[in-house]
């Protein structure tokens, strides 16, 4: 039996990496030397199925090695040093990835910067600054929510001329998906808009805000007593917003408004 070893080294074993099953059967022939895995099995106490596996994975990290006996696989501790070995070659593995990790570290968390605005003059201000990136983007204006429909409307009041204007100047065109449930009025009004596509879901948009997406700027608009807009500048995150507005816009059903 290998109780005669330090407990200890179980848990250091362990800390190492090894799980226990690992640190038996290594301890086990770091005692008895070239023998065969019946050998094995008999001095841990461990089920042949059970040594087998750690025998294998100690063999991957270079722990233990085998050579053949009369037809017959016999295994053997490495010089305990290979352990540090193993330390070595993780610790250069590391340094090799560390620099690409920090750099999609810091892709995903530079110039990250929030504002919020409120009332009528955020709103607008919101809207000019939308347009004017995404016409140096794809002049695509992505936007996706459930807030019912006259939220907008109210929200923007009598600067929706100067709207169209701004989007018509730059070339902007807007996809939009709402839900189903919004008024036919609205979508109507909606879709008869030039350079607009709307899409329509069932389910799924029950938050009662507007998310307007371009490549670098989100911005959530939240229907309050006073509208609030949370502005989120980040490139990845807006690549999640518009990764999720892709899957979406594939989900959802084309509206055609009626002919006049």
């Amino acid at each position: 039996m290998i109780y005669s070893i330090s407990m200890d080294t179980f848990p250091q074993l362990e800390q190492l990496g090894l799980t226990k099953n690992e640190a038996k059967v290594y301890l086990a022939l770091l005692q008895i030397g070239l023998t065969s895995a019946g050998a094995v099995v008999k001095k841990t106490r461990l089920h042949r199925m059970l040594v087998y596996t750690a025998l294998d994975r100690l063999i991957d990290r270079h722990l233990v090695s085998f050579v053949y006996r009369n037809n017959r696989k016999h295994f053997q501790a490495s010089d305990p040093s290979a352990l540090l070995n193993e330390l070595s070659r993780h610790t250069a593995i590391a340094r090799a990835v560390i620099p690409h990790l920090k750099s999609v570290q810091k892709r995903s968390s530079e110039n990250l910067e929030v504002k919020i605005l409120y009332g009528h003059h955020g709103f607008t201000t919101n809207l000019e600054e939308l347009v004017r990136r995404a016409a140096k983007d794809d002049h695509v204006l992505r936007i996706v929510g459930g807030a019912q429909a006259d939220y907008f409307y109210d929200a923007i009041a009598d600067w929706y001329p100067r709207y169209l204007e701004l989007l018509k100047k730059y070339k902007v065109v807007k996809w939009q998906i709402s839900p189903n449930s919004n008024s036919t009025a609205f979508k109507e009004k909606f879709a008869r808009e030039k350079h607009t596509k709307l899409r329509t879901l069932k389910h799924g948009l029950g938050s009662p805000t507007l998310t307007r997406i371009t490549k670098k700027l989100v911005s959530i608009e939240i229907y309050t007593k006073e509208i609030i807009i949370i502005q989120i500048y980040n490139a990845a995150v807006a690549e999640g917003y518009r990764d999720y507005f892709d899957l979406l816009w594939k989900q959802a059903k084309t509206y055609t408004p009626t002919r006049s």
